[in-house]
């Protein structure tokens, strides 16, 4: 009998634990986040100290392209596959040819692509109220509040 109990306990125990940690995750807050070090810098939508990210910007030093990673899970995914990406907001568009690449230790599929040269990064996070990022029929809106000050290391090290 107190194996039972100890068993119904471990179980509560372990449904409180989840409960208390669905309620962390819902007060986490997805925003902008920047970084740079060693010439290199970012920009991310995501959820701070942690990998859960909806869109990467980064380059490795000056001069470099800016790269995007985008996870995005096709009907039909293909490794190696292209894939037309946009990025929208209300007064501007930039389009770029991505690559899908399976990540097998998180099984998530992602798009991987470089802004093409010129593209006025700048000019599109600050271009509105919202960033839509478009994969054929498949579309994700990101609040653009905060991305500018987020990204201006990125800016600075990679270029507007």
């Amino acid at each position: 009998m107190a194996l039972r109990s100890l068993g119904t306990f471990a179980a509560v125990a372990a449904l409180v634990g989840l409960t208390t940690l669905k309620a962390v995750w819902a007060n986490e807050k997805l925003s902008w986040l920047g970084w740079s070090g060693e010439g290199a810098a970012s920009l991310a939508y995501g959820l701070a100290e942690s990998d859960h990210v909806l869109l990467s910007l980064a380059c490795e030093k000056a001069g470099t392209p800016i790269r995007l990673v985008y996870p995005h899970e096709p009907e039909q995914p293909v490794d190696g596959g292209t894939y037309e990406l946009t990025l929208k907001t209300e007064k501007q568009a930039l389009s770029l040819k991505t690559t899908g690449t399976r990540l097998e230790m998180d099984d998530l599929f992602i798009l991987e692509g470089e802004l093409p040269k010129g593209a006025d990064l700048l000019a599109l996070l600050t271009a509105g109220k919202t960033l839509t990022v478009a994969v054929d029929q498949d579309v994700t809106e990101l609040p653009l509040d905060g991305a500018a000050s987020a990204g201006s290391a990125l800016f600075e090290v990679c270029g507007r």
